[in-house]
């Protein structure tokens, strides 16, 4: 509450309303407009600031409209979090394909489209405007002004971070894949063109090293993984799956380049997980398809990750693919329409036959024995086998749904009894919320990244070989 102008103080607004909240400036779209809203407000004002900076001043009394929003940027999906910030309470969120997807499924196309082809700019514009669309999205729900978006944090892997940044990507073009930035850094909203306040922080947590970053840094603080004292893996499934392990006070990481073909992408009939995607299926001993279950009940139109895995452990089970990855002949198989090679009829929905061809299975055995080599050379590096873990953590969407004992048989994780196998849903979302909703997390993250080490499998001598062998089915 101010006192207003009089001939025996005519004060400046600006210098009036700085006075009595003890600060030095005010942002200059504020000041533009500070005349109309002291006086419409009868010289009352919320007054906003940010790490005590004011970043926004309106008429009367509007302290309860005050929100942030947590992102995570993934290779294939971007997921927004909304928040009441005076809560700390979560009220919303919305997710979209990436949009950067249309130059490239994976991270090392998009580097080199950004690299190679001048596409940088348009790869951070994409960033923006799917996260832009999901603001606008989750705004119009929840019937709130953008001007009450205060706060926002995002996590993502290395490349993720760097191309919604804008910043050059030419070091994780090459070994040893040096990052630009490697600290946390917060900025304004105005500066990235996000539709918020746009003197709105925005705060990225650091990155770890060249394909490990600040979305696994989340996963570990979101699991606590750094506090746990028997052995613990924590393993971010994705088109850049991201791994870690805790074991007697070190934490250990790494990235494998998956691929998408977890998440339903490269896959003949994969398809994210949808409306009409196949989720569940099992395959009985004489190769033939049961208990098909689809999202949402509707006819079959694809199938997506989780679908994927049960139909791969059902298929090696039976016989019809053999140890090797190769599809065997069986009355269900048939010549591939599309090219040499065989394939597997699934069954049959409104867009015609799902299939699962020989190309499918290489596909998903080149993202899986890429984990699992990551894993074992994690594991081996600290001295311990598979047996030895206490606690196998899977993030990210795809887990959700996941069978675990069709992920253990096909060696997508490692051997373990699968009671110790916990899904633990988006960790890498959880992570950013807790530092969009505490402050200090911010901090507790950014020591955290300092005291975890990092193993990189593209300079690893021993990859190759591990990679080689768990290419086939156990």
């Amino acid at each position: 509450a101010l006192e207003p102008p009089t001939l025996a103080d005519a004060r400046a607004d600006q210098e009036r309303l700085l006075s009595a909240v003890g600060a030095s400036e005010l942002p200059l779209d504020v000041l533009r407009e500070l005349p109309e809203t002291l006086r419409d407000g009868g010289f009352r004002a919320t007054v906003t600031r940010y790490d005590g900076r004011p970043i926004d001043v309106e008429a009367a009394d509007t302290e309860g409209r005050v929100w942030g929003v947590a992102v995570d940027v993934g290779t294939s999906k971007i997921i927004a979090y909304l928040f009441d910030l005076e809560s700390g309470r979560q009220i919303d969120q919305e997710a979209l394909e990436n949009p950067q997807m249309r130059f490239g499924e994976d991270v090392i196309t998009r580097l080199t489209q950004a690299i190679h082809n001048g596409r940088r700019d348009d790869l951070r514009e994409m960033a923006r405007d799917g996260i832009n669309e999901l603001l606008a999205t989750l705004c119009a729900r929840q019937a709130i002004a953008p001007r009450h978006l205060y706060d926002m944090t995002v996590v993502g892997n290395t490349a993720m971070h760097h191309l919604a940044l804008g910043l050059s990507v030419v070091g994780l073009g090459g070994a040893p894949f040096a990052p630009a930035l490697a600290a946390p850094v917060t900025l304004r909203a105005g500066e990235l063109g996000f539709a918020m306040n746009p003197e709105a922080g925005v705060h990225f947590p650091p990155p770890i090293a060249g394909f490990v970053g600040s979305d696994c840094l989340a996963v570990i603080a979101a699991t606590r993984l750094a506090q746990t004292s028997a052995p613990t893996l924590a393993i971010d499934i994705g088109t850049n799956t991201e791994i870690a392990l805790a074991h007697d006070g070190r934490v250990v990481v790494t990235s494998c380049a998956s691929g998408p073909a977890f998440e339903g992408y490269q896959i003949t009939c994969g398809m994210k997980a949808a409306e009409g995607a196949i989720e569940r299926i099992a395959i009985d001993a004489q190769g033939e398809p049961r208990d098909l279950r689809t999202i949402g009940g509707r006819e079959p139109m694809g199938i997506c990750g989780s679908g994927v895995v049960d139909l791969l452990a059902g298929l090696v089970a039976a016989g019809v693919v053999d140890r090797g990855g190769r599809v065997q002949p069986h009355a269900r198989v048939r010549r591939s329409a599309d090219g040499p090679g065989l394939e597997y009829l699934v069954t049959s929905g409104p867009q015609g036959d799902i299939v699962f061809t020989q190309h499918d299975v290489r596909s998903l055995q080149l993202a899986k024995a890429a984990i699992a080599a990551g894993s074992r050379l994690l594991l081996a590096g600290a001295g311990l086998e598979p047996g030895d873990v206490d606690k196998i953590f899977v993030a990210g969407a795809f887990g959700n749904e996941l069978d675990v004992h069709n992920a253990l048989a096909i060696g997508l994780l490692p051997a373990v009894p699968r009671e110790r196998v916990a899904f633990v849903g988006n960790a890498a979302g959880v992570g950013a919320q807790m530092a969009l909703i505490d402050v200090d997390e911010r901090h507790a993250m950014s020591v955290l990244a300092a005291r975890l080490e990092f193993l990189d499998l593209a300079t690893d001598r021993g990859f190759h070989e591990v990679f080689t062998t768990e290419l086939g089915f156990a």
